[in-house]
């Protein structure tokens, strides 16, 4: 059964849980394979049916909410108060349910898993989309041998945007490779989390050598293959959070003081610089000035932050495209953009500052407690200090990457980065890391046929 901490109240088959969360993170970051498969209609008949598998589970474990991370929720209630003067309420309410309802799914995966079993869920979930669009690329290229747009959209005698295709056949040509995401930013972030998975568990020994390596030479091909600017900045952050996360580790956490003051001096430098150097390292991403078009939107968005700066337009998640404010607010090359490229600005101009301060309190908590979840060491009941384990640094990885590419797009605010910083958030909540009591089910390679979970025993 579950073994859950603090305590469940209720049990659910391990099994399940990680099965749930499996296909939920899968379904998620596969993108836009699941509408362009099933049409958008089947695709919100999955992920409904998701939602209530997730919410079945939560009803028959009965976890306790109070451990949960209250910024969530107070920045959840603020979204559902811009129903009040929001300028598209439907979409409002449509959005908030979704918004709530994958709330839920990570609490529930969040209250039935370890964080080993999350680890491992992640992994799965992760090289299968990247697996699957892989093989989904080759197809295209060596069957098809042309690009293919969606397949339940007619677009008649129009020239199609390159961004309109589910693939553009490229795999073999030199072009950027999309995968089942049906964009190679959001292909390439996907390998970047698969990288971080996989190598946690190599660390972990939750997976054996050759096969840990064959996958993360499967991610680093998919990110060469996607060349995606953002990704590139986001694991180049994350391997330097990786060596100061290290770094803090070798001392006690009572003398940190001084790494600390060096820390924030080395981050002011670095701020200083990336300001002063921004065109300089624009031209060494590959990028324009304007940032493929992200300056021209940001702009755009402003605009509309600037007539409603306090409490925001109304929330909205993803931009609804019936919505003509919206839709026509930034076009380029003929594509309407459907979001702000940056989760902060969005925010604001949805829920306006005070909804800005309440999402701020939520990332910067979970960023906290991922941070000494990787840095402070854990204690056994008896006091003894605990060895830190590899899986300590999991939540940090995953939260920074995440972060680091919201500040180029949205998706922080939606779908699969929505649910699994959700995840993360929830769970740091309940208990960190370091301090979860270790399940029998969390040794490393334990057969599917005797992985079992104890209880965890009362105080």
């Amino acid at each position: 059964m579950t073994n859950t901490w603090p305590l469940a109240r209720g049990t659910v088959p391990e099994r399940e849980a990680f099965a749930l969360a499996v296909t939920v993170l899968l379904t998620l970051f596969a993108g836009d394979a699941v509408p362009n498969t099933v049409t958008w209609y089947g695709a919100a008949a999955v992920w409904a049916l998701e939602g209530a598998w997730g919410l079945s589970v939560v009803v028959r474990a009965r976890p306790p909410f109070t451990r949960t991370p209250r910024a969530l929720w107070f920045f959840l209630a603020w979204c559902l108060v811009t129903v009040l003067w929001s300028h598209w309420r439907p979409a409002t309410l449509a959005s908030l349910v979704a918004q709530v309802l994958c709330a839920l799914v990570a609490f529930a995966i969040a209250s039935t898993l370890t964080w080993r079993r999350i680890l491992d869920a992640v992994s799965v979930a992760f090289r299968w989309v990247l697996g699957l669009s892989l093989l989904f690329e080759a197809v295209v290229a060596v069957v098809v041998r042309h690009p293919i747009a969606p397949i339940w959209t007619h677009y008649g005698d129009r020239d199609i945007p390159n961004a309109f295709y589910f693939s553009r056949a490229e795999l073999f040509t030199g072009g950027r490779i999309q995968g089942l995401p049906g964009n190679a930013n959001l292909l390439a972030m996907v390998a970047l989390l698969a990288a971080i998975a996989v190598a946690v568990q190599l660390a972990e020994g939750r997976m054996r050598r050759v096969r840990a390596v064959g996958w993360l030479v499967v991610a680093v091909v998919v990110l060469a293959l996607t060349r995606s600017s953002t990704v590139v900045v986001a694991a180049l952050v994350v391997a330097v959070v990786l060596g100061v996360a290290l770094w803090m580790r070798r001392v006690p956490s009572g003398q940190r003081g001084g790494r600390y003051a060096l820390l924030a001096g080395a981050v002011a430098v670095v701020v200083v610089a990336v300001v002063l150097g921004r065109d300089v390292l624009v031209g060494v991403l590959g990028r324009s000035s304007d940032l493929t078009g992200r300056g021209t939107i940001w702009a755009h968005v402003w605009g509309l932050v600037e007539q409603h700066p306090v409490v925001g337009w109304g929330w909205i998640g993803y931009w609804w495209p019936n919505i003509p404010l919206l839709a026509e607010l930034a076009p380029r090359n003929g594509v309407q953009y459907l979001q702000a490229h940056d989760a902060a600005l969005d925010v604001w101009m949805q829920t306006g500052v005070v909804g800005l301060v309440l999402f701020a309190a939520y990332v910067l908590t979970t960023l906290g407690r991922s941070w000494a979840g990787a840095t402070r060491p854990g204690f056994d009941r008896d006091l003894t200090p605990r060895s830190f384990d590899p899986v300590t640094l999991f939540p940090l990885l995953l939260v920074v990457a995440l972060l680091v590419q919201s500040i180029a797009e949205s998706r922080l605010l939606y779908q699969g980065n929505w649910v699994l910083f959700a995840l993360v958030a929830i769970k740091s909540r309940i208990v960190l890391v370091t301090e979860e009591p270790v399940s029998v089910g969390d040794g490393p390679r334990t057969p599917l046929a005797t992985r079992r979970f104890r209880w965890a025993d009362t105080p």
